[in-house]
């Protein structure tokens, strides 16, 4: 910091629990068994969404799960990330008749069950309207894909976020107002005001890392925290990880 007139990227944070759950009711259970799987295991996202039965081993008490790709894969570095009970519970409906090299959590699957939700709330007899499949257009610009991207799955989470905590009225998008036309009513202040909320209440996925890392060294300290993290080094770690003040404010207590 400091060495350059590069701009300074702000500290990534842990999320609180009480913002990851309030973002559950808006989520697919897709999107929410990676932000669970994040919380357990405290894996990086990219690795996440590309999880495959077959690159899974549920033989042990403890399943392991070694990615086929990952960020220190060109070093030659191993990752293995261990899935305890919970993890294992999060896993266990998205394996069930899956072929071993599909992936687990599938935007496109996701979708399909949400047009299925969308069809059993149906109070509109089928003689009428529209009927399942009917209604599609049939050269789409965008499909859903069979797995999620860090991308795809960090806007899944935003748009969570902004259904759980919608911005004030005088700054939301109203109903049948385009986007542009919303921008263009906003003043500047305003837009920094929603600027400064979404700040406040939008949370991304590798904050969740970081919660996991502050959780697993306050608990069982930094190696253990590293080797679970996948770090080489314990100052990588430390980045991650934030201290414990509560521990250093008993311990002061004590001997200072």
């Amino acid at each position: 910091a400091g060495r350059s007139d590069a701009r300074e990227a702000d500290p990534v944070r842990p999320v609180p629990d009480a913002h990851v759950e309030a973002i559950r009711p808006h989520v697919t259970r897709q999107v929410w068994g990676l932000v669970q799987l994040q919380r357990y295991t405290g894996a990086r996202p990219g690795e996440l969404v590309r999880m495959r039965p077959c690159d899974l081993d549920t033989t042990g008490r403890i399943w392991t799960y070694t990615p086929p790709t990952h960020k220190t894969a060109y070093r030659g570095h191993k990752r293995t990330i261990y899935l305890g009970p919970r993890a294992q519970q999060v896993v266990g409906p998205f394996l069930a008749g899956r072929p071993t090299d599909a992936f687990l959590f599938s935007p496109a699957e996701a979708e399909a069950e949400r047009r299925t939700a969308q069809h059993e709330r149906r109070t509109t007899p089928l003689s009428c309207g529209n009927r399942p499949g009917s209604n599609r257009k049939r050269s789409p610009k965008r499909r859903p894909h069979d797995q999620y991207d860090v991308a795809s799955y960090r806007r899944a989470i935003t748009r969570g976020c902004d259904q759980a905590s919608p911005p004030p009225e005088q700054l939301g998008k109203r109903p049948n107002e385009t986007v542009a036309e919303w921008k263009a009513r906003l003043t500047a202040e305003q837009k920094k005001q929603l600027d400064a909320w979404r700040k406040e209440h939008r949370w991304h996925p590798h904050q969740l890392r970081h919660s996991a890392a502050t959780k697993l060294r306050k608990e069982f300290g930094i190696e253990a925290a590293r080797i679970i993290l996948g770090h080489r080094s314990p100052a990588i770690t430390e980045l991650y990880a934030e201290l414990d003040h509560s521990k250093a404010a008993d311990i002061i207590s004590r001997v200072g």
